[in-house]
Parts: C-alpha cells; structure tokens; sequence
C-alpha cells in the first residue's frame, strides 16, 4: 500500500481487498501492520460504518445476492467495491453521487418525497406546492409570515393571495415572494432561484433583498448572488417529468436523473466535463442513460441493479 493518499483512501482500499474473497497472506499481513497504527485504525472504523450505513446487504444476510457476488475472487468486483466505498469528496478522479446526501436532511421533515416520486400538496393558505423527487420541505405559518424551508431537492410553488408575506428560505438565503410562482431548488454549496410568474425578492441570510424579474434566475451561496445564464431556464423542466438541457455538463445532468433512479452513480471527472443538450425523460431514467450512452462518448455500465459506473470512453 501506498501511503501517499489520506488514511481513508487506504482504508478504502484495503476494504475492498479485505471483502473481495481473494487475500492473500502477504496482503494480510500488509494489513494487519496498516491497521497497527491508531489513524489508520480510525479510517477503518469510519469506511466499516459508511458502508454499513449505505449499503447494509454488503454486510447483512448470508442469502443476499449483492454480498455473494461482490465476495466471489473476481478483481472485477474489488474494483466494484473499492468504487462503492468512494464517498464525501474522497477518491481519485470521480463523482459519488446517490441516496446518503439527501437520506438523513429528509427524516422528519413536514413534507417529502421518495425517489422517482414527485409530489403535489395543497397547503393551508390555498398555496399549490410541487416537490420534485427526493425532496423535503417544513412548513411555518403564523399570522405575520407564511414560511416554507427546503431541507432537500427542488419545489415549485404558486402562492395564493394573502396579506402575509410568503417566505421560501434554503440555508444559503431566501425567495420572497406575494401572488409569484417560482422554483427553488438546492444545489449543494448553492440555491437556484427562478422567477416563472411576477417578481421576487431574493437575499443571503441576514442580507438585503434584490429584485428578480420573472423568467429571471439566481445563484445565492457564500460569496453573493449570481445571475443564472439563459441556457439554464431547463432547471425547472422537471415539473413535466422531462429534463430539457442547453450545453449542461453531463455531471449536472446525471445530478438531475439521480432523484429518479434507485441506487447510485459514479461518473468519472473526465466524463462529468462533457456537454450535453438534449430532452431526457426524468421517469424513465433508464432510457435517459441509454441515449447519453449513445450520444456521448462514454461507457455506462451498471451492477447489481443498485451501482452505475460512467467512464470516457478511450
């Protein structure tokens, strides 16, 4: 082993070497010297927890189908489980993107949705609110304010008429708005704001508000807000079930099918930097996957219905 990398990329590594049915002695005994030191010891702990934690049939259950593949000596299905345990920003040249982001922001809150399920709700005040797949929301009414807080994902909302100021906060600032539609939608170290009917008023937390015209987008995070390009408007196109892209990078379209397929999705750095326009069905995200296989150069391979892997092809 390398000690180059960060404890836990060779805790990662060994992991996989350790669960792959194949250890030799001398891979053995490489590691029982490894996990002799008490850091490395630590990252052992925290990978055995993350991957109990997200993929429980790896550990549970002498019939599962996942954990008797992944333990037969096949290098293939060590490499498999080394790109399993990729997670937090950890590993070398790829994305992990699945459930574990949005699972525990989820639990508990007033409003969610499951995966591949968008919901419409009618709240107390006449207001209609949509929420794309995997998100969640809690709702505050008093009598001076109406205030919903996105914990996860994306919604849409049409608020109705009211003398109370209606109130849509994300951790990264707010859209305010009286009698507007618009979206808002968390993406990761930011929030997307787009105005679809009258205009709004936006702001980071504790911040003053600007104005956003309708057909109009925004980008709040730490450093300000930021006008959204044209060939962003595709954003809120999930609201029909499709997802319509204009030169998006294929990573923040797969970011988009992941709320709609079960599981999750690694993508090399390299095949996350390719552009992408197109339409791709949001409800069928398998055929979605086929056609950017088709019209993209990449290979897109999946395992065990529950681990997809996208790589550049040459």
């Amino acid at each position: 082993m390398k000690h180059t990398r960060s404890a836990v990329d060779e805790a990662i590594e060994w992991t996989a070497c350790m669960r792959s049915g194949e250890v030799m002695a001398d891979e053995q005994k490489a590691f029982d010297a490894w996990f002799a030191n008490p850091t490395n010891a630590q990252a052992w702990e925290k990978v055995q927890i993350h991957l109990e934690a997200t993929f429980p049939p790896l550990l549970r259950g002498s019939d599962s189908q996942v954990r008797r593949v992944l333990q037969t000596p096949d290098l293939q299905r060590r490499r498999l489980l080394r790109g399993a345990l990729v997670f937090g920003g950890v590993g070398i040249g790829a994305t992990l993107i699945g459930r574990q982001s949005t699972l525990f922001s989820t639990i508990g809150a007033d409003l969610r949705t499951a995966t591949a399920q968008r919901g419409d709700f009618n709240l107390s005040d006449g207001s209609k609110l949509r929420l794309d797949a995997r998100s969640a929301v809690d709702i505050n009414f008093t009598d001076s304010e109406r205030s919903l807080l996105l914990r996860a994902g994306k919604l849409i909302i049409e608020v109705s008429d009211d003398p109370r100021p209606f109130v849509v906060q994300t951790s990264h600032g707010f859209a305010r708005g009286a009698g507007a539609r618009f979206m808002v939608s968390l993406q990761g170290d930011s929030t997307h704001v787009w105005g679809m009917r009258s205009s709004l008023c936006i702001g980071r937390l504790n911040d003053r508000c600007s104005a956003l015209q309708s057909g109009e987008g925004a980008r709040l995070d730490s450093k300000g807000i930021t006008p959204l390009a044209a060939n962003r408007k595709g954003e809120s196109s999930w609201e029909s079930g499709k997802l319509s892209v204009d030169d998006w990078a294929l990573g923040e379209v797969i970011e988009a099918l992941q709320p709609y397929r079960r599981g999750v999705i690694r993508i090399s750095t390299a095949a996350a930097r390719l552009r992408v326009s197109g339409l791709f069905s949001l409800d069928n995200s398998e055929r979605a996957l086929n056609s950017l296989e088709q019209i993209l150069p990449v290979r897109i391979e999946q395992y065990l219905g529950f681990w997809t892997q996208i790589e550049l092809l040459g």
